[in-house]
């Protein structure tokens, strides 16, 4: 007769914690560099409003938002223009979100560079 085991939630955490393990996977991009410097290209016809380098409006009151920031499931990509929505009491079905290009000015605000991880992009970027 084999006896059934159950741990109680605290028994189960403090074991996970001891057997639990990672793997971190790096690159690196050569001439990485000159694409941060690079300038944007610029298109025919007016360029949009660029209060800062998250936001652009354009002359149809469309607001895209520029997001240092990948989406890994945290809902970042909702969360945010949300918020920016909010705050320009700007129609939602307006809001367009976009990947920011490689720049200085997206460099997460704790970690000094632009990444993604630890659950830190709406509460980093809430202020900016």
């Amino acid at each position: 007769m084999s006896a059934t085991i159950h741990p109680t939630r605290r028994e189960f955490i403090r074991t996970g914690a001891l057997v639990t393990g990672g793997l971190v996977i790096a690159f690196a991009a050569p001439g990485g560099r000159r694409l941060i410097f690079a300038e944007p290209a610029r298109g025919r016809g007016r360029s949009p409003f660029a209060p800062n380098a998250f936001l652009r409006v354009g002359s149809d009151d469309t607001v895209t938002v520029l997001l240092a920031h990948s989406e890994m499931g945290q809902g970042v990509w909702t969360a945010l223009p949300m918020l920016i929505a909010e705050e320009l009491e700007a129609d939602w079905s307006r809001i367009r979100v976009e990947h920011a290009p490689a720049a200085p000015a997206y460099a997460h605000t704790t970690f000094g560079m632009q990444m993604t991880g630890g659950s830190t992009s709406t509460w980093s970027e809430f202020d900016r």
